[in-house]
């Protein structure tokens, strides 16, 4: 039975986990806004972390605070409702669909 128990192994060594968790993400202050951001085809959570946090590697933020509506950190989907706080004076830094479309994702 030794089979099974490195196929174990090796499955848990290619596990994603977030570098966030709800504790380590406080609620937003005062100065943010909420964003509701519906997913469209080709977007991942580091392409909207980039557009709306401007840091692709905060991901996890959004993750966590869409926690209940993402089952699969690794995986969303056209449609979803995601929430994004951000600054009260955010202004999108560039046209979100044209960038897609550059990179061949929509």
């Amino acid at each position: 039975m030794k089979l099974p128990k490195i196929t174990l192994l090796i499955s848990l060594l290619f596990v994603s986990i977030s570098p966030y968790s709800k504790a380590d993400i406080a609620p937003p202050e005062a100065g943010k806004r909420i964003i509701v951001h519906k997913v469209g085809k080709g977007e991942e959570l580091h392409l909207l972390a980039g557009y709306y946090l401007l840091n692709a590697r905060e991901w996890g933020k959004i993750y966590v605070w869409n926690s209940d509506v993402i089952s699969n950190q690794n995986r969303i989907y056209p449609g979803q409702e995601l929430i994004v706080y951000v600054d009260e004076n955010w202004q999108p830094p560039y046209d979100l669909n044209a960038y897609l479309r550059s990179i061949g994702r929509k």
